[in-house]
């Protein structure tokens, strides 16, 4: 758990020691099963848990509150304001590429958001899309999404481990190799909320789905071809862009030292969550035409 910097708020801290606790009491309950409810451990762990179900709410509910007084409307409304698939399209990670809007909007946008961001280049999220799409790749293949931490908002980066989890637990593999041959913005969008960017990136290669136990290919295949891919980058409206260049520049946003996060996108030398929007872009929608 990050400590200092923008750690995580101490209710979200209670909370986690709650659940801590919860599991501790229920496993060894279950291991005292059968031994007699007289047993002593048995007897404690289930106080403990009594204890704490009655009292951590008490603690909880006015931290929460205060929370979001601090926050105001606006800040709990930022992780709504971000578009979510849902659905198939986010369960499988394909579907059906929105449409480019008019080319006259696209500038529109990023004017707009150049014009409150004067450090905002276009040109930076297509040079981060092309690097993001081949760690993409890397984490289907290997089944790690470790790779993808250092570029994916918090909440799209545990749904992508869900989904890496979900498919070994299936016994499916994902096999690929491919190359991003192009990247070009295809939309960009300023709102009170939330600024968005998206991609669209095009790959050449391949890729497949194979049931392991049984060796069928699930979809796709060895032959070589052409897709699109979009990734839609996000962040706060009026973070601005880090003089070292943020994220895209493998810097951490807060401090500025060299990228590396833990597995909760704090950054190990300032330990600032630095992957929930609100110090910069961060990747919060991928999707890839139907195959």
């Amino acid at each position: 758990m990050p400590h200092g910097g923008e750690k995580l708020p101490l209710s979200e801290r209670v909370f986690y020691g709650f659940t801590a606790v919860s599991q501790w009491a229920m496993r060894n309950n279950r291991r005292m099963r059968g031994r007699g409810c007289a047993n002593p451990l048995s007897c404690l762990t289930t106080l403990i848990f009594l204890i704490v179900v009655v009292v951590c709410p008490v603690f909880i509910l006015p931290m929460m509150l205060a929370r979001f007084a601090s926050m105001g409307l606006a800040g709990l409304r930022y992780g709504a304001s971000v578009d979510v698939t849902t659905g198939d399209e986010a369960r499988w990670g394909h579907g059906t590429l929105q449409p480019v809007p008019d080319p006259a909007r696209i500038n529109a946008g990023a004017v707009a958001i150049a014009r409150a961001d004067p450090g905002f280049r276009a040109h930076a999220l297509t040079d981060w899309a092309y690097a993001a799409s081949m760690l993409i790749c890397q984490s289907l293949v290997s089944g790690d999404a470790t790779c993808t931490r250092t570029f994916m908002s918090n909440g799209m980066y545990r749904a992508h481990q869900a989904l890496l989890e979900l498919r070994t637990g299936a016994d499916v593999s994902f096999e690929g190799s491919w190359r991003t041959i192009d990247a070009y913005v295809v939309e960009a969008i300023r709102t009170a909320l939330v600024e968005e960017v998206r991609v669209r990136v095009t790959c050449h290669g391949w890729r497949l789905e194979r049931h392991q136990p049984t060796g069928a290919t699930l979809r796709g295949g060895p032959g070589e071809t052409n897709w699109s891919e979009d990734l839609t980058f996000a962040r706060s409206t009026g973070t601005i862009t880090p003089p070292g260049g943020g994220l895209p520049a493998s810097r951490c946003p807060s401090c500025g030292a060299h990228l590396d996060l833990n597995a909760d996108g704090a950054c190990r030398y300032c330990k600032g969550i630095v992957t929930a929007g609100r110090h910069d872009w961060v990747l919060v929608s991928w999707q890839r035409e139907a195959w």
